[in-house]
């Protein structure tokens, strides 16, 4: 289970190893659907940490919320950055896991104390594993390896709900989309309406279903693109053309 208090103070258990997860600045969305009710800075909002369904980790459960605190928001843009309130997390596994654990991609998301008026869409969260283990001399738990991870939209899982109206807009966006393609590098920059990052899971697994691999541009991609008078948000391409 993830724990909150010294990683590097509390003992590691025989055949157990420790995943330390150190998380820079969580820079996010802000959708506001009662503004002269409630603002943002009286919001409290909560970091929820998960194992994507094809992980194969079962010594471990992420099940705690962590508590965030508001570092900076911009209400014209609608952009909140947010920091850990504890210095990092952490949670104890079997060290055979390791491996599993070093290649997946944790789920994050934003939970709101006001969920009926507030919601919050990851956009940059840049965070870091740490194996940590015994020193076999002196027992003192130290960084055995170090692993830099970018945030990466949730698959679909199917827990999700979606209207029948958002799945067909879907559709057509991929299908819009995969007329772009150019056959000669199987891919295209293009554009989706994500509604806010809300649709991006459902995007992603349906492309995935038809054989095609979505994922988010970076910002400095998106900004160059725009300066060319290209609005993109999004690649796609061909399975195995990546």
């Amino acid at each position: 289970m993830v724990d909150k208090g010294d990683a590097f103070g509390q003992p590691i258990g025989e055949g157990r190893a420790r995943i330390l997860v150190r998380l820079q600045h969580i820079k996010c969305e802000v959708e506001n659907n009662a503004p002269d009710f409630i603002s943002v800075d009286k919001d409290s909002v909560y970091l929820k940490v998960d194992f994507p369904d094809d992980a194969k980790v079962s010594s471990a459960t992420l099940t705690s919320s962590f508590k965030l605190n508001l570092a900076k928001f911009k209400p014209g843009e609608n952009e909140a950055i947010y920091n850990l309130e504890q210095e990092y997390i952490w949670f104890d596994i079997n060290i055979e896991e390791v491996k599993d654990v070093w290649v997946a991609d944790l789920y994050f998301s934003l939970e709101s104390q006001n969920p009926r008026y507030l919601a919050y869409y990851i956009k940059e969260l840049d965070h870091q594993f740490e194996w940590l283990q015994p020193d076999i001399k002196t027992g003192e738990i130290k960084t055995m390896s170090i692993t830099k991870k970018k945030y990466k939209v949730p698959k679909f899982s199917g827990k999700e709900s979606f209207s029948a109206t958002e799945v067909l807009r879907c559709a057509d966006m991929i299908n819009r989309s995969i007329r772009k393609i150019d056959l000669r590098t199987g891919g295209a920059y293009v554009k989706f309406n994500t509604d806010k990052g809300k649709l991006e899971p459902l995007i992603i697994g349906i492309a995935e279903k038809l054989g095609y691999e979505v994922e988010p541009l970076e910002r400095n991609v998106i900004l160059d693109m725009e300066s060319s008078g290209e609005k993109v948000s999004h690649s796609i391409y061909i399975k195995g053309k990546v």
